[in-house]
């Protein structure tokens, strides 16, 4: 009955299809629809000409990204004074951008590769949807979001993260899914042998990767930190009023002057609203706070750059270290076309949107004893970044500050990034945010300790360092590109050669 359909109506179902697989993501957690969303891209794309697959593809991953990173409005609107429309028009822009991705992942496979559909749908459409994820994450800075891997998190295919990373999980959604179109494609009852090995495949996947979620990659090294995550909840529309700064820095020393046995405590991004160069003698009683208390301290704070006079939003050790951010966020830190610069600020007004990026090799901070990879907000959702500081870093901290999506999906997806960085690292992230969601994640990606969103409070946990490298660390993500290319490649020159005979 499908395949009878006006192609015009599976297109709209390809948007649809798109659409709705946001609600595989957290909050919502219906892991069940990203294999049917999946499912339906991969039929369509089973028999279609490059032109119809590119344009399903596109209408998939648009609907995909509308969805799925609808909270800018949020952030451009309410925060940014952005008018509506004009809002609306720069997400769906960067929706039809990031779309491209889906699209070309249809039209290499359509236009390359003529094998049969159980190749396509079990090898070759994975295998492309890996190498368009991997460009999307690169390509002008990246924009890493929205990877079906983030849905899995909590079922067996998880286990993989370790070994080949996201777009490795990634992957193997999508061949998941294959096997259901093969499963329940056209009369698939008349060739039982065809459906029953695509289950078995898909069986034996989910078993190994159940078998290597019982696997810890790394190992415990030293006593257990005492940890102290200062949630501040200061609302992002009076975070930089003066006549609450006084308050806001009181707050922050207060908190974690309750916390005298806490061996690291750490605040959240830009929780100083202020810059270091005004604030001397409060940073200064800190430091001597600090060492009384015998704590270490991260707080989050801008720091401006003498040379240039633009700042750098930063993670400052308050023994005198920083962690310059060194991947900024388009938009929202930076202008990537400067000469669009006057443009955007004519309507949107987002506070600190033109900083400063660190340099790329920053030592890393110490504190407790302890060397740490940190990642500043939009960070953690680029392993390569994460990977940079390991297997050095011992433990993982994230500073986020997520208000500027209030009560959007975004902090949770945000949340569920965070705790695959942790599964493919094999290492404990410490994400402190100003209004949620604050997390203590294990070496195994399982929150063992959660604040609770929009309270201000301290979220006391305990965290092991942890010493050696997963797989994934070691090779990145080469091994999935490797294999990805050379089986579009392989399936190009065989279909090449195919039509020369």
């Amino acid at each position: 009955m499908i395949s009878q359909l006006h192609p015009r109506w599976k297109y709209l179902l390809s948007l649809l299809a798109g659409a709705i697989l946001v609600f595989g993501f957290a909050p919502f957690n219906q892991v069940w629809l990203v294999f049917l969303s999946f499912a339906w891209l991969q039929w369509q794309w089973r028999d279609a000409t490059a032109k119809s697959a590119t344009l399903h593809g596109w209408l998939f991953g648009l609907g995909m990204q509308a969805a799925g990173v609808s909270w800018i409005f949020v952030s451009l609107h309410y925060h940014g004074g952005t008018p509506v429309p004009f809002a609306i028009l720069m997400i769906l822009l960067l929706s039809m951008y990031l779309a491209l991705y889906p699209a070309l992942a249809g039209f290499l496979v359509a236009r390359f590769c003529k094998q049969k559909a159980e190749l396509k749908l079990l090898l070759l459409f994975p295998a492309a949807w890996a190498i368009s994820e991997w460009l999307q994450g690169y390509v002008m800075t990246g924009f890493a979001w929205m990877q079906p891997a983030y849905t899995q998190i909590d079922l067996p295919l998880a286990g993989f993260a370790p070994v080949l990373g996201a777009h490795g999980v990634s992957m193997l959604v999508l061949l998941s899914a294959g096997a259901l179109v093969l499963v329940f494609a056209d009369q698939a009852w008349r060739q039982p042998q065809r459906w029953k090995t695509s289950a078995g495949l898909v069986l034996v996947i989910w078993l190994t990767g159940f078998g290597l979620k019982q696997i810890h990659w790394t190992s415990p090294v030293g006593e257990p930190l005492s940890v102290a995550l200062v949630q501040g909840n200061i609302e992002q529309t009076v975070k930089w009023r003066r006549e609450i700064h006084d308050s806001t820095l009181a707050l922050y020393r207060d908190l974690s002057l309750q916390t005298k046995d806490a061996d690291l405590i750490i605040w959240p991004e830009t929780a100083v609203p202020d810059y270091q160069h005004r604030v001397p003698a409060y940073l200064q009683t800190l430091q001597e706070e600090m060492k009384q208390q015998g704590s270490a301290l991260l707080l989050g704070i801008f720091i401006k750059n003498t040379e240039t006079g633009r700042y750098f939003n930063t993670l400052l050790n308050i023994n005198g270290q920083a962690y310059r951010k060194r991947h900024l966020v388009p938009l929202g830190e930076y202008i990537p076309l400067r000469f669009l610069a006057s443009f955007f600020n004519r309507w949107v007004d987002i506070p600190m949107s033109d900083i400063e990026s660190g340099v790329e090799r920053q030592p890393l901070l110490v504190a407790a004893g302890q060397l740490l990879g940190v990642s500043i907000c939009f960070e953690d959702a680029f392993s390569r970044d994460v990977r940079r500081d390991l297997p050095a870093a011992s433990l993982l901290v994230n500073v986020s500050n997520d208000a500027w999506f209030e009560n959007s999906q975004q902090p949770h997806q945000h949340h569920a990034i965070a705790r695959m960085r942790a599964l493919e690292s094999g290492r404990y992230m410490l994400r402190a945010t100003n209004t949620g969601i604050s997390a203590v994640i294990n070496d195994q990606g399982e929150a063992v300790a959660v604040a609770a969103q929009f309270k201000t409070t301290v979220l006391r946990a305990s965290a092991r360092p942890m010493s050696g490298a997963t797989p994934y660390v070691r090779w990145g993500d080469g091994l999935v590109l490797i294999f990805s290319i050379s089986a579009l490649v392989w399936a190009a020159r065989r279909s090449s050669t195919d039509s020369r005979i």
